[in-house]
């Protein structure tokens, strides 16, 4: 099955842009959609202009939009954020679509980092101590209790996530659709093999999730992933520290909420959620054992998308298929 996977990603990655770059030749122009942030108008507007590229409001070879109904009939499409999942299964297969990642990955890592410590050292306790001006060290910050953290997806989102808590002494166990090594991680392992039984003591090279401290979750959303995270999954754990960077629909509320009650995750921590923004009934704001944070933790910057456009130019031009399209079929 790998192999299958492996051989249409080569296929994908072998289409050739010559066509996106004799359109640029012919057509040297770039729309920017209405939806995208206006602050960033001006520096994208510099950016076509040194590049010798039109900025227009009619059709063009190039259009920076999320929303596919902003397309039109792009050669090249270019996605100002990470997330693809409406321009992927909707735009023609004809167009060449890029996304923007830039400096995201290390920003989530650092918005990791942040919550993994806070939840260790008992900050939410601390403050509220601090507000009622209460001297109390009941509540010692700990270390954590096993050493060890599993990330859910190793694209550049989970590969800087797995770099960041390596570099706190974690040992980092990836888990993939593929299983495929990277060196971020100190072993990767085939996703829907994670929850297979095993019997006796785990190798290094065995899924336990009953050793992490820390689960996160760095999935984009595509048909596959949708509920990836199931019940039997998260009661491989046992008492994990779950953070969600990636897509709220990897894991069904209820899931985690079932989770929770049962003590196979201690505590989650969400930037994402199924409906986002989370309405105000949602049991998630009442649970002391739950962190919502408003979609946060990889904001894009306008120094973001002018980076992925001007890496992308480049590559086109050379008739390279630029590092920043997306494989239609994942969906990333």
């Amino acid at each position: 099955m790998t192999s299958e996977l492996d051989a249409r990603e080569r296929a994908a990655r072998a289409t050739d842009v010559l066509p996106v770059a004799d359109a640029l030749r012919r057509r040297p122009t770039v729309r920017v959609g209405d939806d995208v942030d206006p602050g960033w108008r001006e520096a994208l507007g510099a950016w076509a202009r040194s590049h010798g590229l039109e900025v227009t409001e009619q059709d063009a070879t190039l259009v920076i939009t999320s929303d596919p109904a902003r397309a039109g009939g792009a050669a090249w499409v270019h996605s100002p954020n990470a997330g693809v999942e409406r321009l992927a299964s909707t735009l023609s297969e004809s167009a060449l679509l890029t996304r923007t990642t830039g400096t995201m990955p290390p920003r989530i890592a650092e918005y990791v980092l942040t919550w993994v410590l806070a939840e260790r050292w008992h900050v939410a306790w601390y403050l509220n101590r601090s507000a009622t001006a209460t001297w109390d060290r009941s509540e010692p910050p700990l270390p954590p209790r096993r050493q060890e953290a599993v990330v859910i997806g190793t694209g550049a989102m989970g590969s800087a996530i797995a770099r960041t808590l390596g570099a706190l002494g974690y040992r980092v166990v990836g888990l993939s659709r593929t299983g495929r090594h990277d060196d971020a991680f100190d072993v990767v392992l085939p996703l829907d093999e994670a929850v297979s039984t095993q019997s006796g003591s785990p190798s290094a090279t065995t899924f336990d999730g009953a050793r992490a401290d820390v689960l996160v979750l760095a999935l984009p959303h595509t048909p596959q992933t949708d509920g990836l995270v199931k019940p039997a999954l998260l009661r491989a754990f046992d008492g994990v520290h779950l953070v969600n960077i990636g897509r709220g629909s990897a894991v069904r509320t209820t899931t985690l909420v079932d989770a929770l009650d049962a003590g196979s995750v201690r505590h989650a921590t969400l930037d994402v959620v199924e409906q986002e923004p989370l309405p105000a009934s949602s049991p998630l704001w009442r649970r002391p054992d739950v962190t919502v944070t408003p979609h946060v933790s990889g904001l894009t910057l306008a120094s973001d998308v002018v980076g992925a456009l001007d890496a992308a130019l480049t590559e086109i031009r050379a008739g390279v298929r630029p590092s920043s399209a997306v494989v239609r079929d994942r969906g990333y």
